[in-house]
């Protein structure tokens, strides 16, 4: 197949179009909100674990982490009106659905019992779960979670004492800020 020059500059411009639509949809469909919640949930719960005493710091992030999901649920449930891809909104819910499950299945049964320890590992895990969806739907997703895994594991090797402190104002920095960049620049 010989294609012309002019055929492929409107390709390319297919391409692109379709590439900005997405974007569009991608941030009036909640990604930015998503991720300005979690934001929210880290800097609360990583500064209970650097402050508070450890049961105050475990119902800190137990708490944080229900509104969080009920607060992801929320949007998700009424952004799904302004966003459609058939079978993609509910397979992007089971999707966390189960990699929550599995998270509680993992941590629960290592019987792991340092919160900082806890809180490190939970956010490496969330960043898996990032750079899959990024992997489906928004490549700086996988970025934003190859360097928050980065930030949270050499913080722990090498920084323990102010770990929970880079984790709430970097790591939730990251995730706050992404969401905001989204939010002005893809509308």
């Amino acid at each position: 197949m010989t294609v012309d020059k002019n055929e492929a500059q409107d390709y390319l411009a297919t391409i692109e179009k379709v590439q900005q639509q997405t974007r569009r949809a991608l941030a009036q469909g909640g990604g930015p909100l998503y991720l300005m919640i979690w934001a929210a949930v880290w800097l609360v719960g990583f500064l209970g674990n650097q402050y508070a005493p450890p049961d105050v710091a475990g119902k800190m992030w137990a708490v944080m982490d229900a509104l969080g999901v009920i607060a992801s649920f929320f949007i998700g449930w009424r952004m799904a009106r302004r966003v459609r891809r058939p079978g993609l909104d509910a397979r992007i819910g089971w999707f966390w659905l189960a990699w929550l499950t599995y998270g509680f299945l993992i941590f629960g049964l290592a019987g792991v019992s340092d919160g900082t320890l806890i809180s490190i590992l939970f956010a490496i895990y969330a960043m898996f779960g990032y750079v899959v969806m990024g992997l489906w739907l928004w490549r700086p997703l996988v970025w934003i979670g190859l360097g928050v895994t980065a930030l949270a594991t050499l913080s722990y090797l090498f920084l323990p004492a102010y770990v929970n402190l880079i984790m709430a104002f970097l790591g939730s920095g990251a995730l706050f800020f992404s969401g905001l960049d989204m939010y002005r620049n893809w509308r």
